[in-house]
């Protein structure tokens, strides 16, 4: 059995093996780019506002002191 004295300059070798560092690096990557397309939003389209010219607001109609029914205000019995 391994004591940890003995286990440290192996684990200093499998580290340091450039295989091991790139598989490391590509797995690193690789789950930065999935979380980065589960996160992604498509921004709405902007669209331009178009200028429309507003019509002039139609004159308010006046009342005459002829015409009105019951809501006319007047005490009339």
């Amino acid at each position: 059995m391994m004591n940890t004295h003995d286990f440290l300059p192996v684990i200093k070798a499998v580290l340091s093996d450039k295989r091991v560092i790139i598989t490391a690096v590509i797995v690193f990557v690789f789950i930065d780019l999935c979380a980065y397309i589960v996160r992604y939003r498509k921004k709405p389209k902007v669209t331009k506002a178009k200028k429309t010219i507003a019509a002039p607001a139609p004159a308010p109609a006046e009342k005459t002191d002829g015409e009105g029914g019951e809501d006319a205000g007047g005490d009339e019995e």
